[in-house]
């Protein structure tokens, strides 16, 4: 194979290859929309804030998933951006929450069903599982406990926008 093919076919494989751990180390989500303050939100920041762990167990298309996860109440998230404050009677309940990852995949919650004085589902952005932190696949995810299937947990969370 001349020299130029095999350079070529290197680059190719490399450039296919996964996000290596170091990726997943340096994830960063934005945090952007109405009524909050923008933000980047990287696993160092979220270090700072109080955590939240919980077992967790649901169906996926490969079978059962189970941990415990560990990371930070996604409304803790919001509060801290400024969610709460408001001029209006429960202005925070007219806010929905889009949560979007690398690949496209969203998912929508609104703010009353992880709101401490309605919903309070303790809806988290992970960082780790089983005291590991999550892979480059996973990235940050948003990890939502009760459901049944798992179609609401976000892997690799790139966007979380309020609305």
């Amino acid at each position: 194979m001349p020299m130029l093919a095999r350079t070529l076919l290197a680059f190719l494989l490399l450039a296919a290859a996964p996000a290596t751990a170091q990726d997943a180390a340096t994830a960063t989500v934005t945090l952007a929309g109405t009524a909050i303050e923008p933000a980047t939100l990287t696993r160092a920041s979220l270090a700072g804030l109080p955590r939240t762990e919980l077992d967790v167990s649901f169906h996926t298309s490969k079978g059962e998933e189970r941990g415990r996860y560990g990371g930070v109440l996604l409304w803790t998230l919001l509060e801290r951006a400024g969610i709460g404050r408001s001029t209006g009677h429960h202005d925070e309940l007219r806010r929905s929450i889009l949560v979007t990852g690398r690949d496209g995949y969203a998912i929508l919650f609104s703010a009353g069903e992880i709101a401490p004085e309605f919903g309070a589902k303790p809806i988290i952005l992970a960082t780790d599982k089983d005291g590991a932190p999550l892979s480059a696949r996973d990235g940050l995810r948003v990890i939502v406990p009760g459901d049944k299937r798992g179609a609401r947990s976000v892997r690799d969370v790139a966007m979380i926008e309020v609305r």
